[in-house]
């Protein structure tokens, strides 16, 4: 799905998508790629964080460590 998919499905406004993926917090590294379901599973968990005080710099450590356990 494309950005502007991924946003509305998500309910997230695509410039946080953006910002999250270049941060390199979600599967595709890319804005200009697709994104898959697995995408709209790590945005969510993202967007979690977020939306509970967690920074993206503090994520940017933190999900590395999520990925090895999925």
């Amino acid at each position: 799905m494309t950005l502007g998919e991924l946003a509305a499905k998500s309910g997230i406004a695509a410039e946080q998508i953006a910002t999250f993926t270049r941060a390199g917090l979600l599967p595709c590294k890319d804005t200009a790629s697709l994104y898959s379901d697995n995408d709209l599973y790590w945005l969510d968990m993202v967007n979690c964080f977020v939306e509970n005080g967690s920074s993206v710099a503090e994520l940017k450590n933190l999900m590395p460590l999520c990925e090895a356990r999925v």
